[in-house]
């Protein structure tokens, strides 16, 4: 008796798509594993075999974290994992120095990305403000230490971003007694506001002294701001800023702001 033989569904037709490369990692002896940025899809994570090894299939750094190319990506419905066939430079998208400053601060926003974002979830809006502030970067000629105009870039970048994902800090008025009027302020993580001097009493020792040049900074429009006026002391407490935000909201520790600040020091 003949056996019958069991129908196995094939994978669909490859898929052209616009993505940015957010990380990467090692599968077996010639493969890689990696985690891409999409409009359309939010996250794509798909394996890329013999990507090691193919130079016409990824060469070029097109699986570099931070490239932002074409990619031709086949995926099962329901499947978590898909495959990536090749990838394919785009001319117009950013092409960015190899200047570890400039890299470390594109590994700060790639893992912001990857801690709010989500598989199968629509990110047109994420994916437009990763690629601008990606070509501002690429602009960009002199990485030198304290490096301020590229760090300025990365606040605009951070801000915006958590505004996107909705976690937004309070930063117009007194989160307690709603006053707009104080000349010090506070930042509260707890409470993602700040506080005025008056309510200071009401919440102990957590919040942190926020000086009145970076309360200006904040209180512009989430589009561009400019941040030109601020120091190098004042970009760092901007940072910091920011950066316990998203520590406190996604609930992991980012291991590009060691680094970075490393690199500063070192350099």
């Amino acid at each position: 008796m003949a056996q019958k033989k069991l129908h196995r569904p094939s994978l669909p037709p490859a898929k052209k798509m616009p993505a940015v490369v957010l990380s990467r990692a090692s599968r077996g002896d010639s493969d890689l594993v990696v985690t891409f940025l999409t409009g359309e899809k939010g996250l794509i994570t798909g394996l890329a075999k013999n990507a090691r090894q193919s130079v016409r299939r990824f060469g070029g750094n097109l699986l570099r974290p931070g490239t932002a190319a074409w990619y031709h990506v086949r995926q099962k419905p329901g499947r978590d994992l898909a495959f990536v066939e090749r990838g394919e430079i785009n001319p117009k998208a950013p092409v960015l120095p190899s200047d570890p400053i400039c890299l470390a601060l594109v590994s700060w926003s790639l893992e912001l990305v990857r801690a709010f974002e989500a598989h199968e979830n629509p990110a047109q809006k994420s994916f437009n403000l990763l690629v601008r502030y990606l070509m501002a970067l690429s602009k960009l000629t002199d990485f030198k230490p304290p490096a301020l105009e590229a760090r300025r870039l990365s606040i605009i970048f951070t801000k915006s971003y958590l505004k996107l994902a909705g976690f937004a800090p309070i930063v117009d008025q007194c989160f307690i007694c709603r006053d707009h009027d104080s000349t010090n302020w506070w930042w509260d993580a707890v409470l993602g506001g700040v506080i005025c001097q008056k309510c200071l009493s009401k919440r102990g020792l957590g919040p942190t002294k926020m000086s009145q040049e970076l309360i200006g900074a904040l209180r512009m429009t989430y589009g561009r701001p400019s941040l030109s006026n601020l120091n190098e002391k004042e970009i760092l407490s901007a940072e910091n800023f920011f950066r316990t935000i998203a520590t406190l909201q996604s609930g992991r520790r980012f291991k590009s702001v060691k680094v970075f600040y490393e690199l500063l020091q070192k350099t």
